[in-house]
C-alpha cells in the first residue's frame, strides 16, 4: 500500500514537470542572476551584523549583511539559510 502512495506521488510530480515544460536549464537561471540588480535594504532604526554560513555546522562563513542606523545595508558574499546574528540594536 505504501509503495503505491510513493509511486503515485512520483507520477504526479512527473506530470507537473511535463505539464509545465520541465525545469529551466541552469545556465539560463545563472545568467539571469548574474545580471540582476536588487536594491539594497534600508536599515531604518536598526543596527546589526549577520554572518551567513555554508551549512548547518556554522564553520565556513560565505557572506554577511551589516546595517547601521538609518543607512543602506552592506552585503558581501552570499546569503544562506544558515545565519547567525552577531549583534542587533535599535537606534535612538
Amino acid at each position: 500500500m505504501r509503495s503505491r502512495n510513493i509511486l503515485g506521488a512520483l507520477l504526479m510530480a512527473a506530470g507537473f514537470m511535463v505539464g509545465c515544460g520541465g525545469a529551466e536549464p541552469l545556465e539560463e537561471t545563472q545568467a539571469e542572476l548574474d545580471t540582476r540588480e536588487d536594491a539594497l535594504p534600508f536599515c531604518g532604526n536598526q543596527s546589526y551584523w549577520i554572518d551567513y554560513y555554508s551549512d548547518a555546522t556554522l564553520t565556513k562563513v560565505v557572506g554577511y549583511m551589516s546595517c547601521s542606523c538609518y543607512e543602506t545595508a552592506w552585503i558581501g558574499g552570499r546569503r544562506t539559510a544558515f545565519a547567525v546574528t552577531e549583534f542587533s540594536n535599535t537606534c535612538g
